[in-house]
């Protein structure tokens, strides 16, 4: 199986998430498998019903990568597969990939992912290619060593690379940990943003509703007997009006403030 950042022409824009994931399988397999399978690729509930013209293309992404576990082949080759995924659907993808029981093959720049995923590195330089039998940190560790032995050759020893990589392990954990609390301020700062809209669309349709009301009661002629009466139930209505245009305001406002 393979997976490239830009092959997205490999799904039909037209299906539905879990009608492109149903295209993978290879005979008869149960809703339930293939609902679950997405859901470890983030798509819960109504995400599944969503058409794929419509998926950003972090999803698009997801949903490849999901299609390709549906009828898992023995080997998987990726081409940055982290590619216009958020740190949750990294998590998501390490987890099921984890599980996976083939042989992987990936091309990645994120840290983080090779990490997580890698037991044998291999450093493709100057048209040479060498294998590291072990995670990426022995790779780190190993490939300074041999840099330092070859050098050592030539000219006097340079200064020991081991504080060097000791800063860009930490540079990098650093980096996952900004990246991270980034993303928990933004869920949090979405959710309260969410709350309030949610809060002024009730209140709206508060409105809209007993403006229906008041309009439906005016429609009938002998309600006009009453000519106060009549005159509220009007103003009452315009002043609903005014107040409906002032909550999508707000509304638009507070979802101008949502962070992508």
């Amino acid at each position: 199986g393979y997976f490239s950042q830009t092959r997205m022409d490999v799904l039909s824009p037209q299906n539905t998430v879990l009608q492109e994931a149903y295209s993978a399988a290879d005979g008869y397999m149960a809703e339930e498998i293939i609902r679950t399978i997405l859901g470890a690729f983030l798509f819960t509930g109504e995400d599944a019903e969503k058409k794929v013209k419509v998926l950003s293309g972090g999803e698009k992404s997801r949903l490849i990568l999901a299609k390709l576990l549906i009828n898992p082949p023995n080997f998987l080759l990726l081409d940055e597969p982290t590619t216009h995924l958020d740190v949750d659907a990294v998590e998501a993808l390490i987890k099921a990939l984890t599980d996976y029981e083939g042989t992987i093959v990936f091309i990645s720049h994120d840290i983080y992912f090779v990490r997580s995923m890698a037991n044998t590195v291999f450093e493709v330089r100057k048209g040479r290619v060498r294998s590291f039998p072990g995670e990426f940190d022995y790779y780190l560790e190993k490939k300074d060593a041999l840099s330092e032995v070859c050098v050592r050759q030539v000219k006097p020893s340079p200064a020991p690379q081991k504080k060097k990589i000791d800063e860009a392990r930490e540079k990098a954990k650093e980096e996952e940990k900004r990246l991270r609390e980034e993303v928990r301020k933004r869920k949090i700062h979405n959710a309260a943003i969410g709350k309030q809209i949610e809060v002024l669309k009730t209140r709206k349709e508060k409105l809209r509703l007993e403006s229906y009301a008041k309009a439906r009661v005016l429609s009938r002629p002998r309600f006009y007997e009453d000519e106060k009466r009549a005159k509220e139930f009007g103003r009452r209505i315009k002043e609903i009006e005014k107040l409906m245009a002032e909550l999508d305001i707000r509304i638009g406002d507070l979802e101008s403030q949502i962070i992508e």
